[in-house]
């Protein structure tokens, strides 16, 4: 079996925003194309960086949690949900540009299969957007690679 490439399991249809983007309108694609991952393209649809779901739960939101104590088995607030209500509606005014990731993991379409499974276990990422040029063609998610290899050893083991 030949070598597999970026280009043979990437997805070709993927979402993409641009730098001005607002954080609601990012949770509003996250949630409506059930994406892991969305990269930031300027006018030219050229990568300038990436937002993963993960960023917008932690990155912003999560010193704004209220701290609460435990006290007699009732949760006492001490931080205030008004201070959390604020801290969001701060970030849903953000733009991707804030938010964004710049240094960005790229792979090329030729990259090998098995090259970019190690790259996504070592770095621990959920998406490596493919590459050609500085254009986006396309995304590799863990699950095109789950995907893989299933189809590869799975075949395997059934012919036995």
């Amino acid at each position: 079996m030949e070598e597999r490439t970026a280009s043979d399991i990437m997805e070709k249809n993927f979402v993409t925003a641009s730098p001005s983007t607002s954080v609601f309108s990012l949770v509003h694609m996250f949630v409506k194309n059930k994406v892991a991952a969305i990269p930031i393209v300027d006018e030219e649809e050229q990568l300038i960086g990436i937002i993963t779901d993960a960023d917008l739960l932690y990155k912003k939101i999560k010193p704004h949690v209220p701290h609460y104590v435990n006290l007699l088995g009732a949760s006492i607030y001490y931080n205030g949900i008004s201070e959390y209500d604020k801290g969001f509606k701060k970030l849903m005014a953000c733009t991707a540009k804030e938010m964004m990731t710049k240094n960005v993991i790229i792979a090329a379409p030729d990259a090998d299969v098995e090259q970019l499974a190690g790259v996504m276990v070592a770095e621990h990422l959920k998406v490596i957007p493919i590459v050609d040029g500085r254009r986006v063609v396309g995304i590799v998610t863990r699950y095109n690679i789950l995907d893989e290899l299933y189809k590869e050893y799975g075949a395997s083991e059934e012919n036995k």
